[in-house]
Formats: C-alpha cells, sequence, structure tokens
C-alpha cells in the first residue's frame, strides 16, 4: 500500500507543477530540493467540510481566524524550535478558540501515530459541536496532513489511499516518508477491525 499512495502523492506533485527533475547523472549529487514536493499555493484549503487545513500565517492571526469562524485549532508543530510554531492555550486566551499541540518535528523517525486517535477525537468534538476546526503546522503538507488524514480514516472509514485522494484534491500535501509509513500501518489496523 505505501508504493502505492507513495508513486500518486508523486505522480500528482509532479501534475500539478512540483519538482519534476529526474535522478541526477551517475557520480553527480542530487540537489537536496530536487525532489521536494510544490508547496500549496493558498495559505489554508476546506479539505473537508468544517476542516481548514493551513500553514502557520493563519494561525498566528486571531483576528482572521475569528473572520475564518474557526472554533478549534489543531497546532501539529507546536513549540519554539526551528520549523514549529509557538502557540499554545495561553495564546488563544480571549478568545473562544479551543487549542490542542502536539510537538510534532517534520522528520521520518517520529512517531507521529501517537497522535492519530486523540487528534482524531478533538476534531470529531469539534464537527459535532458545528465548529470550524483549523489544523496546521509550518506550512500545511506534512505534519498537520497527515492528522487530517489520520482523522478520515479513522472517524470517516477511509482508506488511506481515498483519504489521500480526498485531501489532495484540495490541497498540497505530501506526508514524509516515516509518516506515510505509520498512515499505512494505521490503514491495516483499521481495515482488520472493520
Amino acid at each position: 500500500m505505501y508504493d502505492e499512495v507513495k508513486n500518486y502523492l508523486n505522480r500528482r506533485r509532479d501534475d500539478r507543477g512540483g519538482s519534476t527533475q529526474k535522478s541526477p547523472p551517475v557520480g553527480a549529487q542530487p540537489s537536496p530540493w530536487a525532489f521536494l514536493p510544490a508547496t500549496p499555493k493558498d495559505n489554508f484549503n476546506e479539505v473537508f467540510p468544517g476542516i481548514l487545513l493551513g500553514n502557520y500565517y493563519i494561525a498566528k492571526n486571531t483576528e482572521e481566524l475569528k473572520r475564518k469562524r474557526v472554533t478549534h485549532v489543531v497546532n501539529c508543530a507546536q513549540g519554539s524550535k526551528f520549523n514549529q510554531i509557538n502557540t499554545d492555550e495561553e495564546y488563544f486566551s480571549g478568545t473562544d478558540i479551543k487549542f490542542l499541540g502536539i510537538k510534532a518535528t517534520d522528520t521520518p523517525r517520529f512517531p507521529i501515530n501517537q497522535h492519530f486517535q486523540s487528534t482524531a477525537d478533538f476534531i470529531d468534538e469539534a464537527l459535532k459541536e458545528k465548529g470550524t476546526v483549523y489544523v496546521h503546522c509550518q506550512s500545511g503538507m506534512s505534519r498537520s496532513g497527515s492528522i487530517v488524514l489520520a482523522y478520515l480514516m479513522i472517524k470517516k472509514g477511509m482508506t488511506v489511499m481515498d483519504a489521500v485522494k480526498h485531501v489532495r484534491d484540495k490541497r498540497e500535501i505530501f506526508p514524509n516518508d516515516g509518516f506515510l509509513k505509520q498512515l499505512c500501518e494505521l490503514d491495516q489496523e483499521l481495515q482488520q477491525q472493520r
């Protein structure tokens, strides 16, 4: 399943204007940027009714979140180090926004699967309350994309491929290899349970 999903993501990346550079000539070193996906064109996109998937820019703007009628925020990159966004419950005090933060790093070895169930429950509860959830990381592609995919798989019964296709039709996402493998493992677990 992993190879099938990865190939789909790579094909969609190439179709939408991402890097199409082929392997470098023998002996040449590839550019570290040669195989990066196309970045999303928008700061955020509604990828499922009530779920906005996006970058840090909107997440740091409480007035913009209010205009978008956001009631819940999931920060998938909480922290103050490089490539993290320093927001927490206190940041949103004085607003009616409920907050959930996970301190994920966008590295293949990070166990993002330990957050699949808790974030899926948080998002599901927000949607049951007729709320709007803003799920974000730095760019809204890997960490937050993985969390939204897990939600669709756990709470909406989608397979990993169905979830990827659904979200990818609305926003450029590209979970790193480790996250993608963890999502494929989740897919197998859920299929066995069903």
